[in-house]
């Protein structure tokens, strides 16, 4: 018998699928040339700035040598800013330009409202529960970042 643990891993696994459904169709056209990694990385910031480039590099999904090509790229176009957080010059948080910012803004509103649309071609009591659940999520994924710390 598969326990709750088990089935919350298998459950988790299709967590990127999912998202993938979500955002199936859209196709960003900020108001300047961006990878997808530079969006992502400018999306990550725009909810919480101020971390180390290590944590961004894993929530992008690059290793250390390629995020650190990313936030080359967009500090040189101005959207982001390193930030020395220690004594060694070597590890550096990112924070978000006036200009990133507004970037960022325009592209989460973006998928805002694409999977605003995509959600509303559900049934009631499917958008209910899907909010239900992801309410959910963000309060356990709140839990499990304070005993991380």
């Amino acid at each position: 018998m598969i326990t709750n643990e088990e089935r919350i891993a298998e459950l988790a696994g299709l967590l990127p699928m999912f998202i993938g459904a979500l955002l199936e169709g859209s196709e960003v056209k900020p108001s300047v040339k961006l990878n997808i990694s530079e969006e992502r990385t400018l999306m990550y910031l725009l909810k919480d700035e101020g971390n180390p480039m290590t944590e961004y590099s894993k929530k992008v999904g690059l290793t250390k040598g390629s995020f650190t090509t990313v936030a080359d790229r967009l500090e040189t176009k101005g959207f982001i800013k390193r930030i020395s957080v220690c004594e060694d010059r070597r590890k550096n948080a990112l924070i978000l330009t006036k200009e990133g910012k507004s970037i960022a803004k325009e592209i989460d509103a973006y998928f805002k409202q694409h999977i605003s649309n995509k959600v509303a071609q559900l049934e009631e009591e499917d958008i209910n529960n899907l909010k239900n659940a992801l309410e959910t999520m963000v309060v356990i994924m709140g839990k499990l970042k304070e005993r991380k710390e």
